[in-house]
């Protein structure tokens, strides 16, 4: 092109001109208007079929193009369908006349722009290498997603040909690995017939892959793995990659097997976790776990990314790395899969990077992707995210495994997710009890003609001379005749029993959490301090004020409010070495304006936090506002909680209503996970929940559902009413020897209540008390009224404005486990009332009310009546009007107290 009128389109500036164009197509005015001119005239040109004189000899611009398309289109001729030949629908972008040549172009030399190792090669031959590079069984979605280094990395590992080379011993690795997958679920299927499973077959090139995954990551100085995924090819993992005994997974099979010693209530065997240290091919060590997963499929998923998160607090981003297992249908359909991405660059939440693999059934349950995903690919998710996507024909077991490799060397590198759309189907129905053929005849008659993938990668071997045929057969007789000999054992009885502890926590055992008073003032001037030259805002540091006058006022004198008590809980705690993370929807300030454990500067935007500067020593103070979701980020901190030791991890919702966006985790983790898995965790919620006119989402926490979620003590409900109460529950909640999580109801209007307010010396003694007595003395009393949460300052109020003496007011802290034996002492010190009233804000088919009742019936003198003062029965939790929420206040208060005496 040198001396020609063309010559500025050289070499060196085809990359800078390419994006011009790029530019140019996106918004043709927001280019130069000779470069605009220019790029009209060149698809003016293009678009004559013989190409004129700027075409010829504008060629290198036209291969530069053309190649571009390739590596931004190919993967839509890209060959990843078992189940389907090449498509021959033609993709414009991949026509040699888009870009100005034709059919007498092809045997013409071009430049090869560096694709080739050749500086000049027909242009057919240049054609044949883009489509083995990118049109083959691998399809790569990189160009413009992804950051411009990472899109260079890609290139130079693929380009040209994308060739994925092994040796004998590597590819016998790889055939035995399809032998044990393959062969395990077929013994499974003739052996246990119409059981459930959630077969592996026809996606066996998975267990090569996880096992490639696992040794490059060992080779790169990773310690631990966290692994989360539905149910499909479930117990294959756990028998061949984690080592969970054949005969354990028999035995699940196995009419005798009854979980209730060992778990609890159990779960079925393909909802299941399980841990173990794996040694990888390369003789390293690492630990890898599957954590347990409900029906919810995708739900794992921010389980899992906080489990890694806890991981790499104690160790580093690369040392840990979370592997998401997804399915194609609910990849493209649920929700949290989006929540959980987010997580990905956020300080709070990021784990470096997530490997993704997409077990691609090209099918749900009996829903095809045309009528379950408006996208072309499950996994366009990944775009938004600037995450590479690999599309693998899951019977190119080479190339499965070579992709694996470049995944993780992605996210080592580049600490970016990854995903792998392994291309496969799904042997049988959506379980083995399923047929699939009613609603999928044709596809189903497809995969019934289909070759195993193990079968295709075994004479794949016989053909190269890898291995013969006869020793193809002795291997996989030898795995049989393996599990054989297993299963007869197994059929021959139950295991022998095992000694189980019956010991049992007692969940009214008190825990010493009472602080000395100096302690707690020398902990308070700390976090009240403000480093020099830090410009605070006026209001906050008024606020800082009154903290300092609270703590140094009469010790014996109420004047310690909600905010307070928190802060010296934590502050106790931190010191005491206990990690707190703290994360919710604008908690570091307070949805209320309460917290502040944040403060910025008002020149600088710098942040400050000051309870991670008490002592030099103390441990971890984090504190995050959340991404906007509940679901997600609950799951995050449940899976944080469990697996960080010696911690207090909360979630806090910015009004308690909002947990209703969280509702799956509530009910398939928090409350169940102890019974359903033996996973135990001290996770606790902070619900802000009250009745102050704040409409039907900005009331109620739903106390009863967690109320219904209740049983074996797996939780705890608190409703607390006092300041040193919320101290020393959190205390306890950190120190206490067993996990369970704690749901907290905490109050919105008593933040800043004159009466909402402790002593000093009520944090420097005693512990937390789930039940509270009156604190007035009345003799013989005629009516008992029992309440949870703030009514009881409203009760207080009422009690005092119409002089009445003749009732006590008794709090139920906790209201699950209830403490009876107390609750009894209570019944006979008050046997003398003849009315006994239970008070509650909500409505009455709401809050505690129906839980309470046949416990208080039960225990209550049978001369007495119990009836109930509620607001009326209603389809909402509050109502939106402050002028009817005064009225049914009022209406409550007189329901109340005009019989009492």
């Amino acid at each position: 092109m040198s001396g020609t009128k063309f010559s500025f389109v050289n070499l060196a500036n085809l990359e800078e001109i390419e994006l011009l164009y790029q530019k140019y197509l996106r918004d043709p005015a927001s280019v130069d208007i000779s470069w605009r001119q220019f790029f009209e005239g060149v698809e003016f040109a293009s678009s004559f079929a013989k190409r004129s004189e700027v075409s010829v000899h504008g060629g290198d611009l036209g291969i530069y193009r053309l190649i571009q398309a390739y590596r931004m289109h190919g993967h839509r001729a890209a060959l990843i369908n078992p189940l389907e030949p090449p498509t021959k629908e033609e993709i414009v972008e991949l026509k040699i006349e888009s870009y100005g040549f034709g059919e007498e172009d092809l045997e013409k030399e071009f430049p090869t722009l560096g694709f080739l190792k050749e500086a000049t090669a027909p242009l057919r031959v240049l054609i044949e290498a883009l489509k083995k590079t990118y049109c083959s069984s691998v399809g790569v979605e990189y160009v413009d997603i992804v950051e411009q280094r990472v899109e260079k990395w890609i290139q130079e590992r693929i380009e040209p040909f994308f060739k994925a080379e092994f040796s004998s011993e590597e590819k016998l690795a790889i055939l035995d690995d399809l032998n044990r997958a393959e062969i395990f679920e077929s013994f499974l299927h003739t052996k246990y017939v119409g059981q459930k499973r959630f077969s592996l077959e026809g996606g066996e090139s998975f267990i090569p892959l996880l096992n490639t995954i696992l040794d490059l990551f060992s080779l790169s100085n990773g310690r631990e793995v966290v692994i989360g995924m539905a149910h499909r090819g479930r117990l294959n993992v756990l028998a061949n990659i984690l080592g969970k005994s054949y005969e354990a997974i028999f035995h699940e099979f196995e009419d005798h097997y009854s979980p209730e010693l060992l778990e609890g209530t159990g779960d079925v065997k393909y909802h299941k976790g399980f841990a173990g240290s794996v040694k990888t091919r390369s003789g390293k060590e690492v630990k890898v776990g599957v954590c347990a997963n409900p029906s919810h499929l995708e739900l794992v998923n921010p389980i899992v990314e906080g489990q890694a998160r806890a991981l790499q607090q104690r160790e580093d981003f690369q040392s840990v790395i979370p592997i998401l297992v997804h399915g194609d249908s609910a990849l493209s359909g649920q929700g949290v899969i989006y929540e959980t991405m987010q997580f990905y660059g956020l300080n709070g939440y990021r784990t470096g990077g997530t490997i993704h693999v997409v077990v691609n059934n090209q099918i749900g349950f009996t829903t095809l992707p045309k009528d379950s995903r408006s996208t072309p690919y499950c996994t366009d998710i990944a775009k938004s995210f600037n995450a590479p996507i690999f599309h693998v024909n899951a019977e190119d077991v080479e190339k499965v495994v070579y992709v694996a490799k470049l995944a993780v060397e992605l996210r080592q590198l580049f600490a970016c997710d990854v995903f792998i759309d392994l291309n496969c189907y799904r042997k049988y129905g959506h379980n083995e009890t399923d047929e699939p053929i009613f609603t999928q005849p044709i596809e189903y008659q497809k995969i019934k003609d289909k070759k195993l993938i193990r079968e295709i990668y075994r004479d794949q071997l016989i053909e190269e001379g890898v291995l013969n045929q006869e020793r193809a057969s002795q291997l996989e007789e030898q795995f049989r005749a393996h599990l054989h000999t297993i299963l007869t054992t197994v059929q021959s009885g139950p295991p022998p029993s095992q000694e189980i502890s019956t010991k049992k926590e007692d969940p009214f055992s008190p825990i010493e959490t009472a602080i000395p008073v100096d302690r707690l003032i020398a902990l308070t001037d700390k976090f009240c301090s403000i480093p020099e030259g830090f410009n605070i805002h006026p209001k906050i540091k008024r606020v800082l004020k009154d903290r300092q006058e609270m703590i140094h006022q009469d010790p014996n004198k109420p004047s310690i409010d909600w905010a307070l008590a928190e802060h010296l809980a934590f502050a106790t705690l931190l010191t005491e070495k206990v990690h707190v993370r703290f994360s919710g929807q604008d908690s570091r300030r307070g949805t209320f304006t309460q917290r502040h454990a944040m403060w910025v500067d008002q020149e600088k935007e710098l942040r400050y936090y000051p309870l991670s500067h008490l002592s030099k020593d103390q441990a971890p103070f984090d504190i995050y506002n959340s991404p906007l979701s509940e679901l997600a980020v609950l799951g995050f901190e449940f899976g944080y909680s469990f697996t960080y030791p010696n911690s207090l991890v909360i979630w806090e919702a910015q009004f308690g209503d909002f947990c209703n966006g969280a509702q799956i985790v509530i009910d398939q983790y928090i409350a169940a996970s102890e019974q359903k898995w033996g996973i135990r965790s001290n996770l606790t919620l902070m619900l802000p929940h009250g009745y102050e006119g704040q409409g039907p989402e900005h009331s109620s926490g739903r106390m009863e559902r967690f109320l219904q979620l209740a049983g074996q003590d797996n939780i705890q409900v608190v409703n607390c009413t006092t300041p040193a109460q919320l101290f020393h529950l959190l205390r306890r909640q950190a120190l206490r020897p067993f996990k369970k999580p704690l749901i907290l109801f905490t109050p919105k209007g008593l933040l800043r209540h004159p009466l909402c307010l402790s002593p000093l010396n009520a944090f420097a003694r005693g512990t937390f008390e789930e039940l509270l007595d009156d604190p007035k003395v009345v003799s013989s009393p005629k009516t008992l009224l029992a309440c949870s949460g703030r009514i009881y300052y409203d009760l207080l109020a009422e009690r005092e404005k119409r002089k009445v003496d003749s009732c006590v007011i008794v709090r139920v802290e906790q209201i699950y486990p209830f403490h009876l034996a107390k609750w009894k002492e209570l019944v006979q010190k008050y046997r003398t009332a003849q009315e006994w009233i239970w008070v509650q804000e909500e409505h009455s088919n709401i809050g505690p009310w129906e839980y309470l009742r046949p416990i208080i019936q039960e225990t209550m003198p049978s001369s007495c009546l119990l009836r109930l003062a509620a607001r009326e029965r209603s389809s909402t939790s509050a109502t939106g009007s402050h002028a009817q929420h005064k009225k049914q206040h009022l209406a409550l208060m007189e329901e109340i107290f005009a019989k009492i005496g």
